[in-house]
């Protein structure tokens, strides 16, 4: 699969070379209210909008550096993927960036937090 993320301030775009991880969650906003006569009451409020991490494999520590500088740029990004059109979309930033090196070959990996937005 080809994966790309363009971040929507112009600052550059990176290609990791495989996604593993994707698992987005969609958060319930509806609210329950406990009535007085013992039964529940709901306001239906649609979910919240995609959110989870990503894990990004790189072949070298430059290219994951180079991700890791453009993921620090105060901007939303674009995540798209020619082969599963459906899990493109627009996201923010949410929680931390890490990056690790694989220890038997030298493989990086970029784990970003995201919330979709519109």
């Amino acid at each position: 699969m080809t994966y790309t993320i363009t971040a929507t301030n112009g600052a550059g775009s990176t290609a990791p070379i495989s996604v593993e991880g994707y698992t987005p969650s969609r958060q319930s906003r509806n609210i329950i209210h406990d009535l007085l006569d013992g039964s529940i009451g709901v306001s239906y409020i649609a979910p919240r909008p995609r959110s989870g991490s990503l894990r990004l494999l790189y072949t070298s520590e430059a290219l994951a550096f180079t991700a890791l500088n453009l993921f620090a740029a105060e901007t939303s990004f674009i995540f798209t993927s020619t082969d599963n059109p459906a899990v493109g979309m627009t996201f923010a930033l949410d929680g931390s960036i890490d990056m690790e090196r694989t220890a038997d070959v030298n493989l990086w990996w970029v784990n970003v937090g995201y919330q979709e937005v519109s």
